[in-house]
């Protein structure tokens, strides 16, 4: 009766190799040292988990709804399984032109506390990284070369991930009580209407940082701007709006009092 491979040692929980091999239809014996893969390494729950991962071909929601899991706890699981193969996320071959301008950025003081979250984030990952956007797709940002913020094969145009963006969606979450609309810009909607208020974030970002005016529309980076700004722990994606996370919260009226 075939056993499950015993990976670890049960009395120091060491790593474990093979030092015998025998094929069961010849009887050759092969005898030496033989590493296991790291995947040998995982439990069964993470090998399920990987498993259902590569079914739904990497769709973090879907994945969701496959394992009956929250969609943080999904991704918690993913980046405790991508640790323990010691494995770090890669920006593949169709966003190259990404990796050659990968690098860090310092944190300066006169960042503000939104750019210096993401900064930092950003550099613990050597310039580059693979956030999960709301729909479950991953998406690669870096740096911008010129220094104005971030770039993303997801967003083309050129200065939509401005660090100007990032605070303007910081600035009307907190205007709007800690919680805003993320609004619908990509729909095609008109700034000014019921799918693209003023005080949305999508909205505001187009009015305060790209002039554009009420009853004229507006690209909509808002999908991204609001996947970067729940990975660095500033604020919280959710289905339609992005609220504030308390404990960054607490670090901005810290900051205030200590003025």
């Amino acid at each position: 009766m075939a056993k499950n491979l015993v990976a670890t040692c049960p009395s120091c929980d060491e790593k474990l190799v093979v030092t015998r091999l025998n094929c069961d239809n010849c009887e050759l014996e092969l005898n030496g040292d033989f590493p296991l893969s790291r995947f040998d390494y995982l439990s069964a729950d993470e090998l399920d988990f990987i498993e259902s991962f590569l079914k739904v071909q990497g769709n973090f929601k879907t994945l969701q709804n496959e394992k009956c899991m929250s969609y943080p706890a999904v991704k918690k699981k993913f980046r405790d399984i991508m640790n323990h193969l010691n494995l770090s996320p890669l920006i593949g071959d169709k966003n190259e032109s990404l990796m050659t301008t990968a690098d860090i950025r310092p944190v300066k003081e006169s960042d503000s506390l939104v750019v210096k979250k993401i900064k930092e984030k950003l550099n613990a990952g050597g310039g580059q990284a693979l956030i999960p956007l709301f729909s479950g797709d991953l998406c690669p940002i870096t740096y911008d070369p010129k220094g104005k913020g971030l770039v993303s094969p997801k967003i083309p145009p050129l200065n939509q991930l401005t660090w100007e963006a990032f605070e303007a969606a910081l600035e009307v979450v907190i205007r709007n009580g800690g919680k805003a609309l993320k609004g619908k810009a990509r729909s095609g909607a008109k700034l000014g209407s019921d799918d693209l208020p003023l005080d949305s974030v999508e909205g505001y970002i187009a009015h305060k940082v790209h002039g554009v005016q009420i009853g004229e529309t507006a690209f909509g980076p808002g999908f991204v701007i609001a996947a970067v700004l729940d990975w660095a722990g500033v604020c919280r994606n959710e289905r339609g709006y992005l609220m504030i996370n308390p404990s960054f919260m607490s670090e901005i009226l810290f900051q205030e009092e200590s003025k």
